[in-house]
Parts: structure tokens; C-alpha cells; sequence
């Protein structure tokens, strides 16, 4: 039975996903660096939308939704998922809201939960890190492919008579020269390819000019995409502070059952290699508890969490895309109130979690708890869908 429940809820993410890709919304290339994103991240700080079962394996699950104020406008706008939009909203974006439902082992209705969530520092965003613009200023080879713009534009119009098909012709060319990432220079038509040479050498554009005699068969687009993917993938190793408070009512008032109040960091590690990267993760919490020793309903428990942790991201290389991590992590924990009988004031675990995409940005996480004090293990399966609710062209 319980399988039967864990089929229809892949299902049903698998049906969500299929869903959002048929949108026939516009949708540009901001999407790119979020689908960049590791799971890891996107746990910690969602761009888009986030749906979540957790702990589907467990006596307590959850199901969980969160977003951002930036996604809704899109979702509601398709125009607004522009680069100067993007831009824009930052600070919207550095916003997370959740909320969602807790069940019981039997599914069954248990409290609701909510939560928000601020980014003090992000560091890892490529369309408005000043780090990022700073680097490209530096790079030779799109400085020249700037300056040659003009002046190659320029040299067909003085060539060529308005409306002449020559004109159509070469500034076609000119197009696929700067944009088409299948074409090969030397494939080009042969007159184009010695005005492109002759118009660089003029222009003393030293690096474009060596790179065209002595590499004829490259594609320009994709070389000079190069250098922005490398400093991309630089950014991934950023810091990226938040903090939150979130929050659990009873199933049978509306009272907070828990208050949280957390901040995480999160950094990468070491230097990247092409399908690789570590990522250091330090949460800590505090956890304002109902003190079952008492009569009535209060938060007068108060638990402290620190569950610092090193987080293996291995990436398809043909797109740079998360497809498996395995995070390990120490969690201390330490209770500022009365104990309960046989209870310990600090308690030790060592946690980890196997994260696998198995459908686009369809993630099993599995999570697994050790007990090195009394040898005992835990572990929970959840399921997570990342979605924009936009389709890509």
C-alpha cells in the first residue's frame, strides 16, 4: 500500500513537470543559470518555484511549497522574465516564502507550517554580480569581437547599395558570424571571411585577428562563450548567506506548535573541475519548542542545532547540470531547557544525503541520520520538483 502511494506521488511530479514545459510562455536565458543551480542550493534558496514531499518514509511527512515574489510576477507576467526585469526585482529575488502540511504516518492531516526566508548575501548571481562584469571588461577576445561590430557593419553598407542583395546577403553574415554557434568561420562565404580578417586588422584588434588565421575552422559564438561559462562556474563556489524563521501550528489550533529561527552558509570549495565541485555547508538553528512537562501549550523549550557539512556535486559535462550529490555533515545539537527522563543535555549525530535527478528537475533526496551513541540509523526519502511554471523556446 505504501508503495502504491510513493508511485502516484513520482507520478504526480513527473505530470507537474510535463505540465510547465508545454507552457508556451516566453521564456529567455536568465533560465540558464538556475538550471545551473545545485540541489543543494536550491533547497537553501529556490529561484523559481519548489514543491516538496519530505520524508515520505518517515512517521512525520511533509508537504511543502515555496517560491519567491519575483517567480509569481513572472508567472503571472511572462514579459517581466527579461534581463533588466531580473535585474531589477533583485532584491525580490533574494526573498523565499513557504508554507505547507504536515501528516502523520497514516497521511492524515497534522498542522500546517510556514515560513520566510532573506538572503543577507549572494554572491553566486551571474546576471548582477559585479565581480562577473569586471572579469569580461578583462577578456581580450570579446573586446575585439565588440569593436569589430561597427566597423564590419559599416564596411557592408559603404560596399554595398541600400536594398542590393549583396547587402542582405553580408549582413546576414554578419548575424550568423556574431550569433550562430553551429556555423565555422571557414565555412562562410570566402569573400566575407577575408572582409572580416581585413576589417580586424585595421581595427588592431590583435587577438580576434591571430585567432582567425590560425583557428579558421572555429566557431566564434562558442569561443567567446567560453570565458563567460568558465567565470559562471567560478561563481558557484560564491557565498551565500540566509536566514529565516519558520513556523508549525497544531492539527487542532491555530497556535505555533514551534518557532525556528535559522542561518546558513553556503560556499564552494577547492578549485572547480569540469563535472565537479564541493560546496561547504554551516547551518544552525534555534528551535522554540512546546514543553510537553507542562500544562498548556507554550515555547519555553528552546533546542540549539549546528550541523556544518561538505557537499560533492557532480555535473553532466556537456551542460554543466547537477545530476548527483552526496552531502556529509556532524550535527550537534544542545537543549537549553529541562530534560525530559533519559534524556541528554548535548547530543552528537552524523547526517548525510543522496540527492539524484532523475527526470529534468525532478530530485530523490535521501537522507540517512547515524547515532553514534546508541549505533542506531534513520533514514527518510523525499521527493522535490524545481519548476519555473514557464516553457523554454
Amino acid at each position: 500500500m505504501k508503495s502504491r502511494k510513493y508511485m502516484l506521488i513520482l507520478l504526480l511530479l513527473c505530470s507537474l513537470q510535463i505540465a510547465a514545459q508545454k507552457k508556451s510562455n516566453d521564456v529567455n536565458k536568465i533560465l540558464t543559470a538556475d538550471s545551473l543551480a545545485s540541489g543543494n542550493l536550491k533547497d537553501l534558496l529556490t529561484s523559481f518555484f519548489q514543491l516538496s514531499f519530505n520524508k515520505l518514509t518517515g512517521p512525520s511527512k511533509e508537504l511543502n511549497f515555496s517560491s519567491n515574489p519575483y517567480a509569481l510576477i513572472v508567472r503571472a507576467n511572462p514579459d517581466a522574465a527579461i534581463d533588466t526585469n531580473y535585474v531589477k526585482y533583485k532584491v525580490l529575488r533574494k526573498f523565499n516564502f513557504g508554507f505547507g502540511l504536515k501528516l502523520d504516518t497514516a497521511y492524515r492531516f497534522n498542522g500546517f507550517s510556514s515560513g520566510i526566508k532573506f538572503a543577507i548575501i549572494n554572491k553566486r548571481d551571474a546576471t548582477t554580480s559585479q565581480t562577473l562584469f569586471e572579469e569580461l571588461g578583462t577578456d581580450q577576445l570579446n573586446t575585439d569581437l565588440t569593436g569589430l561590430q561597427n566597423p564590419l557593419t559599416d564596411t557592408v553598407e559603404n560596399r554595398y547599395p541600400r536594398g542590393s542583395a549583396d547587402r542582405k546577403k553580408y549582413q546576414d553574415l554578419i548575424n550568423d558570424f556574431f550569433t550562430d554557434t553551429t556555423v565555422l568561420f571557414n565555412k562562410l562565404d570566402p569573400v566575407f571571411q577575408k572582409m572580416v580578417i581585413e576589417v580586424a586588422e585595421a581595427a588592431k584588434l590583435k587577438k580576434l585577428t591571430s585567432l582567425l588565421k590560425t583557428k579558421p575552422d572555429i566557431n566564434i559564438r562558442k569561443k567567446s562563450q567560453e570565458y563567460f561559462s568558465t567565470l559562471k562556474n567560478e561563481l558557484q563556489k560564491k557565498l551565500l548567506w540566509t536566514v529565516s524563521i519558520s513556523d508549525t501550528t497544531y492539527k487542532d489550533q491555530f497556535l505555533f506548535s514551534n518557532i525556528v529561527l535559522q542561518t546558513e552558509l553556503l560556499k564552494g570549495m577547492g578549485r572547480s573541475k569540469p563535472g565537479a565541485n564541493w560546496e561547504l555547508s554551516i547551518p544552525a538553528s534555534l528551535n522554540f519548542l512546546d514543553d510537553t512537562l507542562r500544562s498548556g501549550r507554550d515555547l519555553k523549550r528552546a533546542v540549539f542545532s549546528f550541523d556544518p557539512g561538505v557537499n560533492l556535486v557532480i555535473r553532466d559535462k556537456s551542460n554543466e547540470q547537477s545530476f548527483f550529490e552526496l552531502k556529509f555533515s556532524g550535527e550537534y545539537r544542545h537543549n537549553f531547557h529541562q530534560l525530559y527522563p533519559g534524556e541528554k543535555r548535548d547530543f552528537v549525530n552524523f547526517n548525510g544525503t543522496l540527492r539524484i535527478r532523475v527526470i529534468n528537475d525532478i530530485w530523490i533526496p535521501l537522507q540517512f541520520k547515524y547515532d553514534p551513541a546508541n549505533g542506531n540509523v534513520f533514514g527518510f526519502i523525499s521527493a522535490k520538483l524545481n519548476f519555473n511554471g514557464l516553457a523554454k523556446k
